[in-house]
């Protein structure tokens, strides 16, 4: 073999070397970069001190070790998973509520709202549904919220907080009254009288809750498919009415 042959088969031997080098070495720097600036973009946008952060087994997805807690982030710092929960953090939304907001929209007239009692505060324009326990505090507290609006109130009586809560919501659904019954109870305190020989269709009421994805009181549902989870001031029901 020729001494010019042994030099070209070195400078081509050589030449790929140097390339394979250059791009591990660019790899490597692409990596470190990718990594910097994560810790630079979320430091801007989340409050809590950056300790690493660390690439995953997954594609585009990197974790980020802050204090006392890990996220989930992409390479551009655009969306963050936090305890479960999806961020868009240039929106500054949580995608994952909005998800579920959706998933838990229901049409008010597929309800079967003549097994609710029904109660108009105002002109009673607009209208909402709630799941209540007639021994559920913030239930309670609902019904001065009620008598600042100009609303309908669907209430279906959910007896699921005691054995003493089934008690009062069959004393109030048997009575002459329910509605009158049930305002007694709630705002004044008044106790309903004792029912016998009446079966209301509780089991019923705790399917749909169950069907609605409803666990807990009170539940508000509104006409435009929006809900709260719990107690919520007039202010805010009327803000989730205007969504």
């Amino acid at each position: 073999m020729s001494n010019q042959v042994v030099v070209s088969m070195f400078k081509k031997i050589t030449c790929l070397t140097l390339s394979a080098l250059s791009l591990c070495v660019a790899q490597v720097a692409a990596a470190e970069t990718i990594e910097d600036k994560i810790k630079e973009n979320l430091s801007d946008r989340i409050n809590l001190p950056i300790i690493a952060v660390n690439k995953t087994p997954f594609d585009n997805l990197y974790e980020v070790r802050v204090q006392g807690s890990i996220v989930y982030t992409d390479a551009d710092s655009e969306f963050v998973i936090f305890s479960g929960q999806l961020y868009d953090l240039a929106n500054k939304a949580n995608l994952t509520e909005l998800s579920m907001e959706e998933m838990n929209r229901i049409d008010i007239d597929s309800l079967p709202l003549d097994m609710a009692l029904k109660a108009t505060y105002g002109t009673g324009e607009q209208r909402l549904v709630t799941f209540e326990d007639p021994n559920c505090p913030w239930c309670k507290r609902l019904q001065a919220e009620f008598k600042k609006m100009d609303v309908t109130v669907y209430t279906f009586v959910t007896p699921i907080l005691s054995p003493d809560s089934f008690a009062k919501s069959r004393n109030i659904l048997c009575s002459d009254d329910p509605v009158t019954t049930w305002q007694d109870w709630m705002d004044n305190n008044i106790k309903p009288a004792q029912q016998e020989d009446c079966d209301p269709a509780f089991n019923e009421v705790l399917a749909l809750m169950h069907a609605s994805n409803v666990s807990g009181t009170p539940a508000i549902m509104f006409d435009n498919g929006k809900r709260i989870n719990g107690f919520a001031t007039a202010a805010a029901m009327k803000e989730k009415m205007a969504e």
